[in-house]
């Protein structure tokens, strides 16, 4: 559980579909490797702030929460019930490990155990649907 774990975004990588499914799998964003070409293509990951001042996550950045990431945000909020700045809020206040054990948690199947998909409103393992 690192840095890794979690998008520039604020979303455990654990979540995204493209790190769930089972042919061409997602290497998470934040890892050098295999990634659908919305996510190479990223606006939030390729950043030019990012770049400038080499960071990692959104919210060690001067212009954090900006108008891409607050835009995605509301989509997150409106569209998969996950807001991406609560969670780097909660980041701050009880830690990278923590959160990622929360995170997991929150998002396990209550049938199965399997990580739910954000992205998804039922369970891709055994097609329960997802309460939170």
């Amino acid at each position: 559980m690192t840095i890794n774990s979690i998008a520039p975004c604020g979303l455990l990588c654990d979540l995204c579909y493209g790190f769930q499914r089972e042919k061409n799998t997602c290497v998470g964003c934040n890892n050098d490797g295999n990634k659908p070409g919305h996510c190479s293509n990223c606006s939030i990951k390729i950043c030019p702030e990012k770049s400038k001042n080499s960071l990692v996550l959104c919210n060690a950045c001067s212009k954090y929460p900006c108008q891409r990431l607050k835009k995605l945000d509301k989509r997150y909020r409106e569209k998969y019930r996950e807001s991406l700045i609560d969670n780097f809020k909660e980041i701050e206040l009880i830690g990278m490990k923590v959160f990622i054990k929360e995170q997991n948690e929150k998002w396990s199947c209550q049938k199965c155990g399997h990580l739910i998909c954000v992205h998804k409103e039922e369970c891709t393992n055994c097609g329960e649907k997802r309460i939170n």
